[in-house]
């Protein structure tokens, strides 16, 4: 097991992270791997922050979630959150109903007791009606990784101009469109939530093979022979309730490795990282820049050599995604 010793209170939060985490031995199924990424016994928590998530604020009813107006917006929704505690909004996870199922274009923490729009991209483009229940449920799904990663290019971007976090509405639409055509299913609102339902017999057999360990707080994902991306939830009892649905997301990619050969121009040079140690590396040099989020804490933007992503930041790292990508020439972020 690989560890790191604890950095001094200097270092960038994502850099504070890595010297704090350990890789665990690699768990496999068929074409996918996991290395687990362990709080080192001697590190802290990374994450001392109090906050729930937001599937279980919906489910007690702290938390409601709906459109922004009874005409609605496609890429916002307003969060009103009524708890004692603030609520975690995934990147890429999903809610489903209102008009139309939405996934977070970014991790955002809705403070207690407040209001908050934030910036979704829409994952059913054939349905613009409320259904029966009205506002939003949570589906407990993050979408795919690459997905997230080709959104998380097109935010950085956005947010480089000024603008807020928002995606490629088109792009995010024309991927659910190759995945149903791709898995040979029919949906009637052309939804991610029917793509994923047509993948749910591997994706079970997939699942059975991973499991969360103690102290564990991310992974480092491995597809074939080449890391695809790493996800970091900064405190243990948190990730492993959403680990089933962030693995999730790099299975369903693992199940349909095919979607990356069939329209290569769409995504930039990946570089090939051999190792998770490799990747781990240029992902503690890579320049971090930092903005403020929506609600609570600061967004980070990771674009450098090799690797990018992003994060939320409030004190510690929240959530961190991370994957292989080329730096944009002249990239610079400000938020």
């Amino acid at each position: 097991m690989t560890t790191h010793s604890t950095p001094p209170p200097t270092l960038q939060p994502i850099a504070e992270l890595l010297a704090r985490i350990a890789l665990a031995p690699q768990q496999t199924h068929k074409s996918l791997t996991l290395w687990p990424l362990l709080l080192s016994e001697d590190a802290p928590v990374l994450d001392e922050r109090g906050y729930v998530l937001l599937a279980h604020a919906l489910e007690d009813g702290t938390v409601q979630i709906d459109e922004v107006s009874e005409g609605g917006s496609v890429p916002h929704v307003r969060v009103t959150n009524r708890g004692a505690q603030d609520v975690l909004f995934l990147f890429g996870e999903e809610i489903r109903g209102a008009k139309q199922n939405r996934i977070a274009n970014a991790s955002f923490l809705v403070p207690a007791q407040s209001e908050l729009v934030i910036d979704v991209s829409c994952v059913e483009q054939g349905r613009w009606r409320r259904q029966a229940r009205g506002g939003f449920g949570s589906s407990g799904e993050v979408v795919s990784s690459r997905m997230r990663r080709r959104m998380s290019y097109q935010v950085a971007d956005s947010r480089r101009r000024g603008g807020r976090f928002e995606a490629d509405q088109s792009e995010v639409w024309h991927d659910i469109g190759e995945r149903l055509a791709h898995a040979g299913t029919a949906s009637a609102t052309d939804s991610y939530e029917d793509y994923i339902r047509s993948r749910e017999s591997d994706l079970g057999e997939m699942l059975a093979a991973f499991r969360p360990l103690d102290r564990q707080v991310g992974f480092v994902a491995v597809a074939g022979a080449e890391v695809v991306g790493l996800e970091v939830i900064g405190r243990p009892e948190i990730f492993a309730d959403r680990f089933e649905g962030l693995v999730r997301s790099y299975a369903v990619d693992a199940i349909d490795a095919a979607l990356d050969r069939r329209d290569p121009g769409r995504e930039r040079a990946l570089p090939r990282h051999d190792s998770p140690e490799a990747f781990l590396t240029a992902l503690g040099r890579a320049p971090v820049e930092r903005g403020p989020s929506l609600g609570v804490g600061d967004d980070l933007r990771i674009e450098g050599e090799g690797v990018a992503g992003c994060a939320l930041v409030a004190g510690q790292v929240v959530h961190l995604t991370a994957f292989p990508a080329q730096q944009a020439p002249g990239a610079s972020y400000a938020g």
